[in-house]
């Protein structure tokens, strides 16, 4: 645990808020700058003008691809050795570049970064449960943000309205004894509900926190959502507030979990999709299609039907035919709403497993996988097995070289604050983990939930 985690945990409340608002405030002036500004500006003026995708994704990837090649030390040996020559005529010499895979990336980091300045990480464990952590520069971050708070534009929400988000932050420590699961950060008006405290003896709190709050948008993570929803309509809890739209991320829904959402919250959802390593944006629109926002980067469907990614916006970890570990079904249709590509028909990968602790609280998939983001490239995979509500299995493959005893420490630390004392762990360091036969290696694997 680091210093300022250690002086935000032994800080009473209002300074816990204090502290989320100066963290607010220091990630406005990251994300709202220059290539913010006109990049968002862009995004509205050509909004019904006609744009030829392929030309302009074209030069983009070339700019992008001339980039790698003087930036990063593995593109310029990979672009060598296979005999990749730029400019590319055409979007189908992209399938000539070797496919990036998430343990390319993981064990040749190094090279793979470039040696501009970027300072803001990311970090991932993904449905597959393999540990990275990436790096973005200020104007990578700030036109991703753009592209976000366009397509809530589209939708009618702006900047500074009444946010709720659901996150898998550590917002409250393990100590505190009062049922307060918020954080307020006033930098940008919004309310930050820990989902890691979400339980069926905790749930109206929350819920009555939203109701005192009366948001104009909720976003964050969808389980946490669909779990309060459930709860309010079997207690009979009624919620006043309209949110102008609700914007889940990071896990699938389904249409049942939709309407209850949309049921219980009194707004209409818009679904997205990213990744924490970078991946193109995919947005909803109000006809409740999915467009790809195609000047962030190509995706492309891979013979055994994983999407490849490149992504003209990560010039710090850059991501060429990056091999996220999702599906997608694309249509050739096009929508009524103006988008020039085509409509995305689904989005599969998104995991919406959990563990179920003895208490009734439920730990999703985003939250598990988000435990190795703490181990950055450490870990090469990680699996939770859960046959009793009382126990769970853990397993995981360190990287020979990387894993250390401090990391090993680390693990241990973060799996007990996730999890608590009440769930017996068996944490075992395995060689590999077997997969499926299907041939996907599972993040969650439980016979209480099939």
């Amino acid at each position: 645990m680091g210093i300022k985690e250690q002086i935000y945990n032994r800080s009473p409340l209002f300074l816990q808020h204090l502290f989320t608002t100066l963290y607010g405030y220091q990630l406005h002036r990251e994300r709202y700058g220059p290539a913010y500004q006109e990049r968002f500006r862009m995004l509205l003026e050509r909004e019904h003008t006609t744009i030829d995708v392929k030309a302009e994704q074209l030069d983009r990837l070339n700019d992008f691809l001339h980039f790698c090649t003087e930036h990063s030390p593995y593109y310029r040996q990979l672009f060598t050795s296979h005999g990749i020559r730029l400019p590319l005529t055409d979007l189908s010499e992209l399938k000539h570049i070797p496919v990036l895979s998430k343990e390319i990336l993981r064990t040749h980091m190094e090279n793979i970064q470039t040696d501009v300045a970027a300072p803001i990480i990311g970090k991932t464990g993904g449905t597959t449960g393999t540990s990275l952590q990436v790096r973005y520069t200020i104007p990578d971050m700030q036109i991703r943000m753009a592209h976000l708070d366009y397509f809530k534009a589209t939708h009618g929400v702006y900047r500074g309205m009444r946010r709720i988000s659901f996150t898998a932050q550590d917002l409250v420590p393990e100590r505190q004894q009062v049922d307060v699961y918020w954080r307020m950060n006033r930098a940008a008006n919004q309310l930050l509900f820990t989902v890691k405290r979400l339980s069926p003896r905790t749930m109206a709190a929350y819920l009555e926190a939203i109701e005192r709050f009366q948001p104009e948008t909720i976003d964050g993570l969808p389980s946490a959502m669909i779990e309060l929803a459930r709860f309010a309509k079997r207690e009979g809890i009624r919620l006043t507030c309209q949110p102008i739209a609700i914007f889940p991320t990071a896990e699938r829904i389904d249409a049942e979990e939709r309407q209850v959402i949309e049921e219980v919250f009194h707004g209409p959802v818009f679904d997205q999709y990213a990744s924490s390593e970078g991946a193109p944006i995919v947005s909803e629109c109000r006809f409740g299609q999915k467009h790809l926002h195609h000047e962030m980067g190509i995706i492309e469907l891979d013979t055994d039907g994983e999407i490849l990614v490149t992504s003209f916006d990560t010039h710090g970890t850059p991501l060429i035919r990056y091999r996220v570990g999702d599906r997608m079904t694309l249509s050739q249709r096009t929508c009524s709403c103006g988008h020039p590509g085509p409509i995305i028909e689904s989005i599969d990968g998104r995991g919406r497993a959990f563990i179920q602790k003895p208490d009734g609280q439920k730990i999703f998939e985003a939250q598990l996988s988000s435990l190795v983001k703490h181990l950055p490239n450490s870990i090469e995979r990680i699996q939770y097995v859960q046959m009793t509500t009382d126990s769970v299995s853990i397993y995981y493959v360190p990287d020979a070289e990387r894993f250390s005893q401090s990391d090993e420490r680390l693990l241990m630390e973060r799996l007990y604050r996730l999890f608590g004392r009440d769930i017996h762990l068996d944490v075992q360091a395995v060689s590999y983990i077997d997969a499926e036969e299907s041939g996907k290696i599972l993040l969650v694997k439980s016979s209480l939930t099939g």
